[in-house]
């Protein structure tokens, strides 16, 4: 019996090779010894469509504001004074689903806040929003970032100090208005 099994396994183990052998034949060219599937390789490239591209995030409008109603800007900012305490940096995205993009704010020259999105269609509003101390004084800007660090847009708007309040009138200064003359009825 253990000469049977060796017997079946030797056949099978030569079958096998045989195979192998003739698939290697048909796959080999009769000149060279390139390779079979380097033959094959540009054949298959070029019946395979080529991928698209990814689509380059764009921003259709950038601004800064007080406020945001209903997923937009309430006013245009380029100037604000340290009265205010607050302000949103307010973008309108194309073509940015699928990709990670950055609100980066700046002050001084550092960045000071960076807010990182994803737009979940191609067309996405998004805001992020600075509190402001009254002695940040000066120019701020926000820009929008793209996954590989290029600047889509950039807007700046400048953060001025308040004038001071205009003083109130004084008693000694102003001037009582004169009383009404009323008349009496007769007859």
């Amino acid at each position: 019996m253990h000469n049977t099994n060796n017997t079946i396994f030797a056949t099978l183990c030569a079958a096998l090779l045989l195979t192998a052998g003739a698939a290697q034949a048909q796959n080999t060219p009769t000149t060279g010894n390139t390779p079979a599937a380097a033959t094959t390789a540009p054949a298959a490239a070029a019946a395979a469509p080529a991928p698209k591209a990814a689509a380059t995030a764009s921003v259709a409008r950038a601004q800064f504001t007080t406020a945001i109603n209903n997923r937009e800007p309430a006013d245009a900012v380029t100037s604000l004074d340290n009265n205010h305490g607050r302000v949103f940096f307010f973008t309108d995205v194309k073509n940015g689903a699928g990709q990670t993009l950055t609100h980066r704010w700046e002050f001084g020259g550092k960045t000071v806040a960076e807010l990182q999105f994803e737009p979940k269609a191609n067309r996405w509003r998004y805001w992020s929003s600075k509190t402001l101390m009254p002695d940040q004084t000066g120019t701020w800007t926000a820009e929008v970032v793209d996954g590989s660090g290029n600047v889509l847009i950039s807007k700046s708007f400048d953060y001025t100090k308040a004038p001071p309040p205009a003083a109130a009138p004084t008693a000694a200064t102003s001037t009582p208005a004169p009383a009404a003359a009323t008349h009496g009825g007769g007859r």
